[in-house]
Order: C-alpha cells, then structure tokens, then sequence
C-alpha cells in the first residue's frame, strides 16, 4: 500500500511540475502588445505554416486565378482548402523542437520503421486488426468522459454502449461488433480526447511543442495529454510489481502495433515537403484544428437538432 501510495504521489508531482513548465512557455510565447494588434496578412507567405508577412499591400489589378465553377456543382461540394483561415501557433522554441523533431525523425527511420516491419512480416493481419481494437475498446474512459465534459451525452452514451457490446459479443474488444452500425448520434472515429475538451471551451494551442518519442504537439495539448494519462486503464492496474511491469509491457505494445498507420503518414509527408519540420508543424496544426472544430460541430448538431416526432 505504502508504495502504491508513492507512485501515486510521484504522479501528481510529475503532472503539476510539467503544467508549470507548459504555463512557462505559454507566457513565453504571448506576443507583445503592439505585435499582437499588428494586421496580419490572410495567409502566409513561402512554406505553409510559416508566419505571414507584414509588408504593405502592393497596388496591383486583383486577376482571378481560379476556372468558374461548373453550373451543375454546388459551390458547398468543392474542396474550400484556399478558403480556410490558415492558423499560425507560436514557435519561439523553434531550435528545440527541430532538435527533438530530428531525434524522433532518425528513430522513426531506423528504429521504429524496421522493427514494425518485422513484426509485421511475423504476425497475421488478423492479430494486428485485433489488437487495435482492444487498444481501442480500453480506451474507452477517455473518450466517454471527454464526450461527457464536452457536453456530448447522447455522444457518451453511444461510447458505453459500443464499449458493453464490443467487451462481451467482440470477446474484449477485439472484435468491433459495432463497426458501421447507426447511431443516434454521430460519434468521431477518432474518438474525443482532453486536449479537444480545452479547444472546445476556448482554450488556444499555445506554443508549438515537440516531445522526444511522442512527437509533434502543443502547450494545450501536452495539458490534454496527461489529463488522459490519468484515464488510462491499463496503467492503473493493482497488483505488485511484476504485474504492473507486466502491464506496462502490454501498454506499450498495444502502442506499438498500432504505430504503422503513424509511420504510413509521416513517410508521405516527408517525400512531398520542403521543410518536414515546418510541414509536420503545419500538418499537425491543422489536423488538431479540425479535430476541435468537429467536436464543437457535433455539439452544435446535437443541442440544435429537434427531437424526433
């Protein structure tokens, strides 16, 4: 009990000391007064991602670049990419982060990668599928709480419910029995997490982060992150010491087998970018930030959409 108590302890302790450091850098990283009222450019510059200019606006005669729209199309079903506000995140740690974006590029490639290609090469498609289910299906207190804090109830009822059916009828999750079904509501494949929480109640990204192994993210979510550490099942398991050892290791390659759809996506965006840091910044940007405005979507829906008659 008495050590039970000090890993406890040493967890709390870990989780204050580093919301200390992210506030450190959040206040780092606010602008100056007379920077942040400064009129920005509507998109930026160069290599996407990257700040805009300040430069005046030059005189010139606006030529429109873009073909007409097709009569039969409506203008909701064309790709909107050009037209949607471009979000810059602070990087004042942008020296440190390249260092660690380095570190973890060098393990991708000649750790991670080869290794997962051998496990691949030795375990069935089945058992991968599998796997990620039940990592899936454990996590489920993260995403049925988060959708609890975000207002989503109907959300989180259907989460309780995927979680009892895939728990008995998929044999602990490793089966999806749910896959595909009808919901009352929609529910994000992704699942909801903490540092989408903050985003929806208006939190900002905060300063652009890079950690050693888990790789890109930011002062919000670093926040998220370890609020969801903490509704981990599997790294709260009772027992002595070898069987939290044993736990850990099952943790970690549940991860593991999970990493390929990681590396799939970083090694595309590695071929087409200039610059993999600041395209691996920009991707992630935007990827978090459609990921809180989807949440807040749905939220919308389900508060706005009349009841069924």
């Amino acid at each position: 009990m008495q050590a039970e108590a000090l890993r406890q302890t040493a967890r709390v302790a870990l989780l204050c000391l580093l919301l200390l450091c992210c506030a450190a850098c959040a206040k780092r990283a606010a602008p100056p007064p007379e920077e942040a009222d400064a009129p920005l450019a509507a998109e930026p510059t160069g290599v996407r991602g990257a700040y805009p200019s300040r430069l005046p606006p030059m005189e010139t005669t606006p030529v429109p670049l873009s073909p007409p729209q097709p009569a039969d199309v409506s203008p909701d079903e064309l790709d909107d990419y050009s037209s949607t506000p471009v979000l810059i995140i602070a990087d004042p740690l942008e020296g440190w982060n390249r260092f660690w974006f380095g570190f973890n590029d060098s393990l991708y490639s000649y750790f991670f990668r080869p290794l997962y290609r051998a496990y691949a090469f030795v375990t069935p498609e089945e058992l991968r599928s599998g796997l990620k289910n039940a990592l899936a299906n454990a996590l489920f207190p993260v995403r049925f709480i988060n959708s609890i804090l975000q207002g989503r109830f109907k959300a989180a009822g259907v989460e309780f419910g995927r979680f009892i059916v895939n728990s008995t009828l998929g044999v602990g999750g490793l089966f999806d029995v749910t896959k595909g079904r009808k919901t009352i509501v929609e529910v994000d494949a992704d699942g909801a997490d903490f540092g989408q929480t903050l985003g929806v109640w208006g939190v900002g990204p905060g300063t652009y982060l890079v950690w050693p192994v888990i790789g890109p993210s930011s002062v919000r979510d670093t926040v998220g992150r370890a609020a969801d550490w903490f509704c981990d099942p599997l790294l709260f398991v009772p027992g002595t010491a070898t069987v939290n050892w044993i736990t850990a290791g099952v943790w970690g390659g549940l991860r593991f087998n999970a990493v390929d759809d990681t590396l799939d996506t970083y090694d595309n965006m590695k071929k087409a970018a200039v610059d993999p840091y600041l395209a691996m910044r920009d991707l992630y940007t935007r990827y978090r930030q459609g990921r809180v405005e989807k949440r807040y979507a749905d939220y919308s829906a389900d508060w706005n959409k009349p009841d069924a008659e």
